[in-house]
């Protein structure tokens, strides 16, 4: 039932409410209420109470924008725009944060340095890449003329800002670069990492040895875990809400009204002579097929075709998201006789072969009866992709299938159906259709069906309207309920916008930053879906409950003691039999070779992410059996082959400077992670985005 409906059958308490309102409005507007009321933060945001205004962001993210069009050639959806906007947000703050603490610090950029990097010996990189001439030269007649130019003025403060904050970024960088120390210890320890290296053999015993019913599980070993690795059960501030979506796909009335639209373009369709251009002007998206095409060639889509004759427009016709209308251009005698077919097919084992036997013959008594064998095609046929076009297989040559199956098939006529035929695990039932000894050439108009955004689109905006504000009223599930909708449940974590129940959302994600719980939403719109949203709870950052976590913990208790009983296994095998062959021929495992692991690889060859194996070959004498070792995959029993550790002598000067650069550069980035965290964590940002929402 749509607003106005609800209204008028609500009139007489309506139009009281509405004389009420109204005279309520007059009363406050003479008191100039409304300008106090509206009279609130104008600023977008704030931190430590230096403004963030709407135009700084609305910079920013346009300039998120302009780089995606560069990049694609196309505009961002909504999803891509919403995730520009979180992006934007996050980058200013970090900017004010990062501006304060330099100025803090004292860092400025004088007029001469300024100058320096306009005009000196070695201008910054951005001035010298626009005033390089073709010859690769710098041009400072050029430079010089473009600064002396008034008209220039506004472009000139521009660059002048932002090389002054470039230039004082540069020096927080190097504030902080000259407090990172890297040792020659810790130079020569890289050194080893990157060139010592280990050859072994490994038996590996997989977790299914033990089987995780065998594994006994007290709470108060689940409670010692969860106290000991609470980390393991962080959670970031998470929103359970209930929605319900309204889609914006296309209608059957879409579907219609292309079809229409096609129907008024036959006549010119069947008369064009230049068909390519008339295909081009239409926006066709498949085309001219202006070569030959036997028939077990023509697609699906396209077998229409072949009930015209020359020169005639079919019908326009559905397939798929698609509407099509083929016109036959040209036949010409084919090398052999194809048969057109729609199949059903039955898959079995050897354990259900009479019982599945017995369906198809069951089927076929069902289509001699008088059922549509399409439609029984697409409920039972195992092929998915056939079943999705109610058994379609297309024309097919005789030497195209397997003689069990072309034999019965070309020998009947068209019409029957021939079957149960047994082949490669199945059961089929074939409908012969037609036969054709045509190639044929042919032109296709077709498009995808879209919403119209007037009619449809427009229509599921209203009906979500409608729908959360008497929802507001009423409560989400009685209005559900009388509306005929249903509900679904939603759980969303900060930061992450896969979003458990709806799917990946950045804007839902950023509408509920600013929900309150119990609160119900305008229509939230996304590329796919109106959503109204209620907010039924709302858990702040922390940790997870042992309730909460209790089928995880047990689960990670279970492993780590099926580790713990795999070692044992390993262990009495080792003390059994002391080699690994034999090992291996005991246990009915397999001897696995690991060559050239480097001592900085976590993976072993063969085993995958493995880092306590790789340290344990480090470890273990050349020739030795180690002891078992748990692993992420299972344990391990492992037996060094050869090992070579590098020589600290064959260090040289070259890469002494290249390893300290290389930790100097990890770390820096590290360190001004963090730094960067902890400077936001420690202002104080106020966020006053949502009053616009």
């Amino acid at each position: 039932m749509g607003l106005m409906q609800r209204l008028r059958s609500g009139t007489k308490y309506t139009v009281w409410l509405l004389v009420f309102s109204f005279g309520i409005l007059w009363v406050l507007a003479d008191t100039e209420l409304f300008d106090a009321v509206m009279v609130g933060p104008q600023a977008m945001g704030e931190v430590d109470g230096q403004s963030i205004d709407w135009d700084e962001f609305n910079q920013r993210l346009n300039m998120y924008t302009e780089q995606y069009r560069e990049q694609t050639g196309g505009s961002p959806d909504m999803e891509m725009r919403a995730q520009f906007e979180s992006q934007a947000w996050d980058d200013i703050v970090a900017d004010k944060v990062m501006q304060q603490k330099m100025d803090k610090l004292g860092l400025t950029v004088t007029d001469s340095e300024l100058m320096d990097m306009i005009m000196g010996d070695d201008p910054d990189p951005f001035i010298r890449q626009q005033f390089t001439g073709p010859d690769g030269e710098f041009d400072r007649e050029a430079l010089q003329m473009a600064i002396q130019d008034p008209q220039n003025a506004p472009v000139w403060m521009m660059v002048e800002q932002q090389l002054r904050e470039q230039r004082r970024q540069q020096k927080l960088n190097q504030l902080i670069e000259s407090s990172i120390v890297v040792s020659e210890s810790e130079i020569q320890r890289e050194f080893k990492r990157q060139n010592s290296r280990v050859d072994f053999e490994y038996l590996r015993f997989p977790l299914s040895l033990v089987s995780a019913d065998e594994i006994e599980v007290s709470e108060s070993e689940m409670r010692e875990f969860y106290d000991n690795n609470r980390n393991k059960f962080k959670r970031s501030k998470t929103w359970n809400f209930s929605y319900v979506a309204f889609s914006k796909d296309a209608t059957p009335e879409d579907t219609l009204r292309l079809k229409e639209d096609f129907e008024r373009l036959r006549d010119q369709f069947a008369a064009a002579e230049n068909i390519e251009e008339f295909l081009r002007n239409h926006d066709t998206e498949t085309g001219l097929y202006d070569d030959f095409l036997r028939p077990s060639e023509v697609r699906t889509e396209h077998l229409e075709a072949y009930r015209l004759n020359t020169g005639e427009v079919s019908d326009p016709y559905v397939f798929g998201d698609r509407v099509h209308m083929v016109k036959l251009l040209e036949t010409r005698p084919s090398d052999q006789t194809y048969t057109r077919i729609r199949e059903i097919e039955l898959h079995f084992t050897d354990a259900n072969r009479n019982e599945v036997e017995q369906q198809a013959n069951e089927l076929l008594q069902r289509i001699e009866d008088g059922e549509n064998f399409r439609s029984l095609a697409r409920q039972y046929s195992d092929n998915q992709s056939r079943a999705q076009q109610y058994g379609e297989a297309g024309f097919i040559a005789r030497d195209g299938r397997d003689a069990s199956i072309a034999n019965p098939v070309f020998n009947a006529a068209v019409g029957e159906v021939v079957g149960p035929i047994e082949y490669d695990g199945a059961f089929y039932l074939i409908e012969v259709t037609d036969r054709s000894s045509e190639d044929i050439k042919f032109a296709d108009l077709s498009r995808t069906v879209e919403a119209d955004p007037m009619q449809t689109v427009e229509q599921q905006a209203r009906a979500a309207d409608d729908f959360s504000i008497f929802a507001r009223d009423n409560g989400l599930e009685e209005e559900a309920e009388y509306e005929g909708y249903e509900i679904q449940s939603g759980v969303a974590s900060d930061g992450n916008p896969v979003i458990s129940g709806l799917g990946r959302s950045h804007v839902v994600l950023n509408e509920l930053q600013y929900m309150s719980r119990r609160e119900i939403s305008d229509p939230i719109e996304t590329d796919d879906y109106f959503y109204v949203i209620r907010v039924d709870d709302i858990q702040r950052e922390g940790y997870r409950s042992f309730s909460e976590v209790e089928g995880q913990v047990r689960d990670l208790v279970v492993e780590k003691k099926r580790i713990e009983r795999l070692k044992d296994i390993a262990g009495s095998a080792r003390d059994a039999h002391g080699d690994l062959n034999a090992i291996a021929e005991a246990e009915g495992l397999t001897v696995e070779i690991a060559e050239r692991v480097n001592l900085g690889d976590d993976e072993v060859p063969g085993a995958g992410r493995e880092p306590a194996v790789v340290g344990a070959a480090f470890g273990t004498p050349v020739g030795e059996l180690s002891s078992p070792i748990g692993g992420d995959n299972g344990v391990f029993l492992i037996q060094v082959q050869d090992r070579v550790e590098a020589d600290l002598a064959e260090l040289t000067d070259s890469e002494r400077e290249q390893i300290r650069e290389q930790l100097q550069q990890g770390r820096m980035m590290a360190l001004g992670n963090i730094w960067a965290e902890r400077l936001k964590a420690d202002a104080t940002v106020r966020d006053h985005r949502g009053l616009r929402r």
